[in-house]
């Protein structure tokens, strides 16, 4: 008899793509557009009106959902495809090489800049305001943990392949 989590399905379909959209697309979202409210609730207005500088990370807010829509789209095959199925390991590797391209280009290849003007804290008011992360190294180190992901794909295939196809010839 198959195990219930080596079946796939619309069920899983449906439920790696709400956590998917959920985590790479929702979340984002919610949080870039909450940070002014959130000032403002908690601060009382000392900050000052921060939806400018939130601004700033407009473009970045955007790349990342560019590059997390694939992944979205990836994550419906990957949940309706059972484990042991070369299918769903192909996915699986796609799924990997696009949080690659995500991590990659989302942070400029680990040179992360944000600039920002005239930032308001309090009646402290900074005319102009960088941050600059250069974590390549992290990024590179970041990246190879997702290519690590996407070989569990093939770790998975290997391992339930003997299951799938014993649930396969028994229903077929």
């Amino acid at each position: 008899m198959s195990n219930k989590k080596t079946r796939g399905g619309v069920g899983g379909a449906f439920s790696y793509f709400i956590k998917t959209l959920i985590v790479f697309i929702v979340l984002p979202l919610g949080i870039y557009y909450a940070i002014p409210h959130i000032f403002d609730a908690v601060a009382g207005g000392a900050y000052g009106d921060i939806s400018a500088q939130v601004e700033e990370l407009k473009p970045y807010i955007d790349k990342f959902v560019f590059f997390a829509i694939p992944l979205v789209i990836i994550s419906i095959p990957l949940g309706y495809f059972p484990r042991g199925d070369i299918r769903k390991a192909v996915f699986r590797m796609a799924y990997a090489v696009g949080m690659v391209v995500l991590l990659w280009f989302v942070t400029n290849g680990g040179k992360f800049n944000i600039m920002m003007n005239d930032v308001g804290l309090g009646d402290v008011t900074v005319s102009w305001f960088s941050i600059g992360l250069i974590n390549t190294t992290l990024i590179c180190v970041s990246i190879g943990l997702c290519l690590l992901k996407g070989l569990t794909g093939l770790l998975e295939y290997r391992v339930y392949r003997d299951e799938f196809n014993s649930s396969k010839a028994a229903s077929g």
